[in-house]
């Protein structure tokens, strides 16, 4: 375990009583900025080295904000944050033009501003899509060319019985898309296809699902909303190889096996997934590593530990900037804290710029890396 301090922490003057949503980087040509969205509905931006508060993009970003993400540059298409709420719309926030009106650049909507409660963007192919809450027996994923904001791409209506918490694009295949829902599916599109009953390639029953997503090109998670925790093979999309389905690896609930109260969500970067974890009676945040080797699991020696946290409130978001080393953490205290390595500390707390191990090793080769400390960036 190596423990991380806390160099900075910002209310980014936001109202009493307001809890932290999510944490996205900014996509400016400036310095490092990032954004947040709370519960006062705003979108704000702040910097990464002081998390001093720069700008409030937005007091009013929706009636209900839910969601945030970044959509980077490609090519010579605009960069921007994206936003969604219950009312039914997806916002596009070109942060480069330094906007304080609080318009948003670009908006997109559901039929009938049924409530979006999760986002996807892939930058690649200009898409952008919605997963809505159920209304009147339907919940839909719906998406669209973001150059064509106002005509949806795509719409699918049957694949849930249920809210659409989590959506997530493929690591390298970009018409494979991930859906989750409270329904307890987890499914895989084609959406190249455009027959709905068609698109489906792959469906898994976990749970009422929380978070969901790619560990690689050919394996899913997928955690519950109890955080129960599984690992699942993708299916060869050819129909190739055996008929049987893949086996899972089933964890259970994680709460036990990781000593946390809750799951925050899992993390990703160009080193691999990690799963943040809370225990709000320790006042302490984990972040733990999944690996592959030997078999998939949770490296439960090699973590990172934020001590103290956001005290006794419950962490809502997380995010890890490779750049500047820093893990950003927002909770219901309505804080911003950002926590780097400790390089003073030695021993047990050391940290160093290593890349994590992902393949088996012997007892002396463990040794080896035990001295060179883990990093995940």
């Amino acid at each position: 375990m190596h423990a991380l301090q806390a160099t900075a922490a910002s209310s980014l003057s936001l109202p009493s009583s307001t809890y932290i949503y999510a944490i996205a980087e900014a996509p400016t040509s400036a310095a490092r900025q990032f954004g947040a969205i709370s519960s006062d509905d705003s979108l704000r931006l702040f910097d990464g080295q002081s998390l001093q508060p720069l700008t409030v993009a937005s007091a009013k970003a929706h009636e209900g904000v839910t969601a945030l993400k970044s959509v980077r540059s490609v090519g010579n298409a605009p960069a921007f944050l994206a936003t969604a709420g219950r009312d039914g719309a997806v916002r596009l926030w070109d942060i480069r033009s330094g906007h304080v009106s609080g318009k948003a650049d670009v908006e997109m909507r559901v039929e009938r501003d049924v409530p979006i409660l999760s986002l996807a963007c892939n930058p690649e192919t200009h898409t952008i899509v919605a997963g809505t809450e159920i209304v009147s027996s339907q919940a839909t994923v719906a998406l669209w060319d973001i150059r064509s904001p106002g005509e949806k791409k795509q719409q699918y209506v049957e694949s849930h019985n249920d809210d659409v918490t989590e959506l997530q694009f493929h690591p390298t295949r970009h018409n494979v898309l991930l859906s989750g829902s409270t329904d307890g599916l987890v499914n895989l599109y084609d959406i190249n296809i455009a027959d709905e009953d068609d698109t489906l390639l792959q469906v898994i029953n976990h749970g009422s699902i929380h978070h969901a997503g790619f560990l690689s090109e050919d394996v899913i998670f997928a955690l519950s909303h109890d955080e129960v925790f599984s690992i699942h093979p993708v299916t060869n999309p050819d129909g190739e190889g055996s008929n049987d389905d893949p086996t899972p690896i089933q964890f259970g609930d994680l709460r036990n096996p990781l000593g946390c109260e809750y799951v925050v969500q899992t993390l990703n970067n160009s080193n691999g997934t990690y799963l943040a974890a809370g225990n709000t009676a320790e006042q302490r945040l984990d972040i733990l590593p999944i690996v592959s080797n030997p078999k998939w699991d949770f490296d439960y020696n090699d973590f990172w530990r934020l001590p103290g946290a956001h005290g006794e409130e419950i962490v809502r978001a997380v995010h890890l900037d490779e750049q500047s080393q820093t893990v950003f953490s927002g909770g219901e205290d309505g804080f911003i804290r950002a926590w780097r390595p400790n390089a003073s500390a030695g021993g047990e707390n050391e940290v160093s710029m290593e890349e994590h191990d992902h393949t088996p090793r012997s007892k002396d080769k463990r040794r080896q890396r035990d001295e060179k400390r883990f990093k995940p960036y």
